[in-house]
């Protein structure tokens, strides 16, 4: 055996051995629902926040809801989202995004947008609270994915 080939077998082998010490990790993603079990000790205002999508046939129906803690003013603005393949790259849809806001400490925001073209499509909901007091939080939320 040449020394090229002992170099190569010690290569291919340490990358072998490489392989089987692997480990794989995840974290949770939290898509749709509830700020409440999950992560509401992070938030002081925001009790709760939802983003929901529906596909009916070619049409979506966007659905986006908020409770706060002692809110008096909730701004809501909701975008659909279509997946572009490219380096999990999200476009915003033309036409698809809608706000607005309220002197209350829930809000709703409910909008459609018809003639999908194929592909996955999703809500991105960001919800500005407003206490007594001033302080904001901004909470962002994604439904989960859904395919035309």
């Amino acid at each position: 055996m040449c020394f090229k080939q002992i170099i190569a077998l010690v290569l291919t082998v340490a990358c072998l051995c490489s392989t089987c010490f692997v480990t794989t990790v995840s974290a949770e993603t939290i898509s749709t629902h509830s700020l409440v079990s999950s992560v509401s000790p992070l938030y002081d205002i925001a009790d709760s926040v939802y983003s929901d999508l529906y596909i009916i046939g070619n049409k979506a129906e966007c659905k986006s809801q908020v409770f706060g803690v002692n809110a008096s003013k909730i701004t809501v603005e909701q975008t659909l989202q279509k997946y572009s393949g490219w380096f999990w790259i999200w476009n915003n849809v033309d036409g698809a995004s809608w706000s607005k806001t309220v002197s209350s400490s829930s809000a709703q925001l409910f909008n459609t947008k018809s003639v999908l073209t194929s592909g996955k499509y999703r809500v991105k909901t960001v919800c500005i609270l407003t206490d007594r007091n001033g302080k904001t939080e901004t909470v962002t939320v994604y439904s989960d994915e859904k395919k035309v």
